[in-house]
């Protein structure tokens, strides 16, 4: 069963591997198309077309087959550009979309397995954040004892780094023994 998990985790992340190659090289394929358009634009102007993106051509180009300009009439350099640009646009959108969804799968499959420990760990540091909050409680009612009976109130683990552990900061935004020491000066 292990061996069949690890097999599938790694076949999920060559996928995704590739799909994001493919991305990346669709990526670059069209900025190139794009710099090819404007040097085609300055030359000969710029042209009014009607090219809608073919589905079947998108998916064809994020499978990394080539790209075929397909009407019946001759089409212009630039409007062919133009095509080819947005069925990478549309391609581009697709492998997005899918690798968006397989990295989110591959996640909850990765946090599923890890589940237990993550559980086990998240419980214990929340009954030690409880424990160090009592702690905490019950460290300012000796403060506070040690100040009626006359003390300097003060105890040996005061300073920045042990302040608030534990206890959310008053509205000041400063821990409450900070307030307290200032205030008493």
């Amino acid at each position: 069963m292990l061996k069949k998990s690890q097999t599938a985790a790694a076949d999920a992340d060559r996928v995704i591997a590739d799909l994001a190659s493919r991305i990346r090289e669709l990526q670059a394929r069209r900025d190139a198309t794009t710099k090819t358009i404007i040097t085609v634009e300055k030359t000969v102007g710029s042209a009014q077309f009607d090219v809608t993106a073919d589905m079947a051509q998108a998916e064809a180009l994020l499978n990394g087959e080539k790209f075929v300009a397909s009407r019946e009439k001759p089409v212009s350099q630039l409007a062919a550009l133009h095509a080819e640009r947005d069925v990478i646009d549309r391609a581009l959108k697709i492998g997005g979309s899918r690798l968006h969804l397989l990295t989110t799968e591959r996640s909850a499959e990765i946090w599923a397995s890890h589940f237990s420990e993550i559980a086990e760990i998240e419980k214990r540091r929340v009954m030690l954040v409880l424990e160090l909050q009592r702690t905490n409680r019950a460290r300012e009612k000796l403060r506070e004892k040690i100040i009626r009976a006359g003390g300097a109130g003060y105890l040996s683990t005061d300073g920045v780094q042990f302040l608030g552990f534990g206890d959310e900061y008053a509205e000041g935004g400063e821990p409450p023994d900070c307030r307290r020491h200032r205030d008493a000066r």
